[in-house]
């Protein structure tokens, strides 16, 4: 039985970066003894015009980025939420030891990232 949803929120955990328009690192390296639960990521607009943003998760193997959001559209006011309504029991992305999510955007000088998330012992 996985932990329960006050577990969980004791476990909530907040990234802040700029996504470029290089590959970012949303998060440190998950370590080999956890999981990570990736439970929202929140895009904030630049101000100055619409971009789009790519996640990718690393995978074990250190050279395989796999898409797991293509093209979201974020515009220059906006601040854009995945998924639009989050539930921290049920997570967006699921990170094994090893791995972690990036980020790039399209253009620009970046867009800012919060990236929500909670860490358990395997």
């Amino acid at each position: 039985m996985g932990p329960t949803k006050e577990e969980i929120r004791e476990r909530l955990q907040t990234d802040s970066v700029t996504i470029l328009t290089s590959r970012t690192a949303l998060t440190a390296a998950v370590p080999e003894s956890k999981m990570r639960y990736v439970v929202a990521i929140i895009l904030i607009g630049d101000g100055t015009a619409s971009r789009t943003v790519d996640i990718e998760k690393l995978e074990e193997n250190g050279t395989t980025y796999t898409v797991k959001f293509n093209d979201v559209p974020v515009a220059p006011a906006d601040v854009r939420q995945l998924p639009t309504d989050y539930d921290i029991e049920n997570p967006i992305l699921v990170l094994e030891g090893g791995t972690r999510p990036y980020g790039t955007v399209s253009a620009g000088s970046g867009l800012n990232c919060t990236i929500i998330y909670w860490d358990s012992p395997l």
